[in-house]
């Protein structure tokens, strides 16, 4: 049978991650397409999600589908992901163009909502969805079927005679518990296909009876409870979907109609909360996981928090529902290099980590090499500082100017990297950006020593050992002996 609208999520996991993407990372459910293929589903039209990053890439799986429209969604991990993932969105266009060149494609997500005229210009995509998305792509199978003009469908580039063309801008979805109501787990090839990031299952490793702790991170959920942040960090573009600084909540009532689901229909424990500030609304926070811990639902959930609007009243209750994890976006140990992208902290780092940790919850800590005013003294400052907190997992970037970043505007253009491979974090071609005292190779290698040197830290191995287990403790060891390729530093 034929189907209205193919969303395909791409990716490629070998390629973006190296060694890493064999038991060191996690696979995750493509969040934005499974919104937008529920709400279309919920319209009346037939819907199919293919997600390469489980099934690999087979452009023959055109014909299973035989799609009217094909919709490519740009997303990855995270919001910053979506621009590493346009090469392998690339190779999807091109491959379906060149045997179903009849078929039209459309590409959306972030990275070409921030760059939609460019997209236009170097992809073989028909169209380019700018923002959320729902009504766009509603629009565009209508005009697919001739039910509608082109002109009327708001957020849509196109081509007219030899020239590119916007529409007008799509509103955003105002009522998401009614519009975007659901997400279409159906879809996906299996929810046991789906695997957690490594550190999110830490304190299951013990009980694991699987090669690879596969039996404990799947099945995994990513999904999200809010969208947008109030916060004007210059490296962030997660509001460039939406244009503009605001954040927007779903009920708690339709989360637990979800986490009801998942842990009834899919078996699923772990989920990953990709809000970028969860934890901003106590009131919301508090009542979700009274809710939660009424029913009794043994959760391992992992959520987003800056520091300054951790609320210690929250973190008891937090740690009865199953939130076993919070990333806490610290960035650097300087607060002079901080409130330079607009990352300032209000409080005391130290404090607000040894609180967490006391109230029986994780830190996975996010920390950047290579923002403008960093010099070697203040990434060796973050290095320090994140040597100093000890938390239970890092995450050690080098600075990218993402697309949608005010970053990326206010660059010169000329040191800006030349592919989008480069921005890639993990990869082979990973690019930083230089700041005013280093180049990208110096940022690249610092971050790759600091990794190196944080993880074979007997200060950080002996409390993982301690905290986890001897498994966990074998699987970093294990772990930092992977080291990354980097075209940057071979030359």
């Amino acid at each position: 049978m034929s189907t209205d609208i193919l969303f395909i999520h791409p990716g490629n996991h070998k390629k973006t991650y190296q060694e890493l993407s064999e038991g060191y990372t996690a696979k995750s459910t493509p969040v934005w397409t499974l919104l937008l293929a529920d709400y279309v589903r919920r319209k009346g039209y037939r819907v199919g999600i293919f997600d390469t990053n489980i099934e690999g890439w087979d452009v023959n799986l055109i014909n299973k589908h035989k799609p009217e429209l094909i919709v490519i969604m740009v997303y990855g991990h995270q919001p910053s992901a979506s621009t590493q993932t346009m090469p392998a969105a690339v190779k999807i266009l091109d491959d379906i163009k060149e045997r179903y060149n009849d078929i039209p494609i459309a590409i959306g997500g972030n990275h070409p909502s921030a760059l939609p005229e460019r997209t236009m210009s170097e992809v073989n995509a028909d169209f380019v969805v700018q923002g959320e998305g729902p009504y766009t792509i509603e629009g565009l199978i209508k005009y697919v079927k001739s039910v509608s003009s082109i002109k009327d469908i708001a957020g849509l580039w196109y081509r007219e005679d030899g020239a590119v063309k916007f529409t007008f801008p799509a509103s955003l979805v105002k009522d998401l518990d009614s519009e975007l109501s659901s997400y279409a787990w159906d879809l996906l090839p299996g929810l046991d296909n789906y695997m957690a990031h490594n550190m999110h299952c830490f304190q299951d490793y013990e009980n694991s009876k699987s090669d690879g702790f596969s039996d404990i991170r799947s099945p995994y959920v990513a999904l999200y409870t809010s969208l947008g942040c109030p916060f004007d960090c210059s490296f962030c573009m997660i509001n460039d979907l939406f244009g503009v600084r605001e954040i927007r909540y779903w009920s708690v009532d339709t989360v637990m109609q979800w986490i009801e689901r998942l842990v009834n229909e899919h078996n699923v424990r772990n989920i990953r909360f990709d809000d970028e500030l969860f934890v901003l609304n106590p009131e919301r926070v508090e009542k979700l996981c009274d809710a939660i811990i009424e029913r009794g639902y043994d959760l391992n959930i992992w959520v987003y928090a800056r520091v300054s609007t951790i609320k210690e009243s929250l973190l008891e209750k937090m740690a009865k529902a199953g939130f076993t994890w919070i990333c806490l976006g610290i960035e650097s140990g300087s607060e002079s290099v901080r409130k330079d992208v607009q990352k300032s902290v209000k409080g005391d780092i130290k404090e607000v980590v040894r609180t967490i940790q006391n109230n029986g919850i994780n830190i996975l800590g996010n920390f950047m090499f290579g923002l403008p005013e960093d010099n070697m003294e203040t990434m060796q400052q973050t290095l320090d500082l994140a040597i100093d907190l000890n938390c239970e997992f890092v995450n050690f970037y080098s600075v990218m100017a993402y697309p949608g970043s005010r970053l990326f505007e206010t660059t010169d253009k000329k040191v800006l990297t030349e592919t989008w491979n480069e921005f890639s974090q993990h990869s082979y071609e990973a690019k930083p950006l230089p700041t005013k005292f280093l180049t990208s190779k110096e940022v690249l290698q610092f971050r790759d020593d600091a990794f190196d040197k944080y993880f074979s830290n007997e200060k950080y191995l002996n409390m993982v050992k301690r905290k986890f287990g001897n498994k966990v403790h074998s699987y970093i060891v294990n772990m930092n002996k992977i080291k990354l390729k980097r075209n940057l530093l071979c030359n």
